[in-house]
């Protein structure tokens, strides 16, 4: 099954993705969701070039960003991943590599790499926006 997502430096694009653990959906009502873009696989994540969540858990990854994946059905482990013109208008076109992991809130020592795949960004002629030219 591939997984491999693509869109144009500087557009906004939803990704619709389902989870699951074991064959069985991830009831995200349990986990939060975190979704990382790199340039290359070795970089280290403060190296990353996007980075969403889920929402935020009390005591847990106090300096992570919030927002950016929307919840649609926590016990199917439905999710959508919204990246907007400001994530993608200084991406280079080229293969960037994406992981969309989770993280037990009640235990934070429960995290799992639930898929990994390629985010190709195409470059595109422009957008004509006056405040930010792409």
């Amino acid at each position: 099954m591939a997984y491999d997502l693509s869109t144009y430096r500087g557009d906004a694009v939803s990704f619709a993705v389902t989870l699951s653990l074991s064959g069985a959906p991830l009831n995200l009502d349990d986990y939060l969701a975190f979704f990382t873009v790199k340039k290359k696989l070795t970089d280290p994540d403060s190296k990353a070039v996007i980075r969403k969540n889920s929402g935020v858990a009390p005591g847990l990854f106090p300096n992570s960003d919030s927002g950016g994946i929307t919840i649609i059905d926590a016990a199917a482990g439905s999710l959508s991943i919204d990246l907007y013109h400001a994530d993608t208008k200084d991406l280079l076109g080229g293969i960037y590599y994406y992981g969309i992991s989770a993280v037990k809130k009640s235990d934070d020592k429960l995290v799992y790499t639930l898929r990994e795949a390629s985010l190709t960004v195409s470059l595109d002629v422009g957008t004509r926006r006056t405040s930010d030219p792409t």
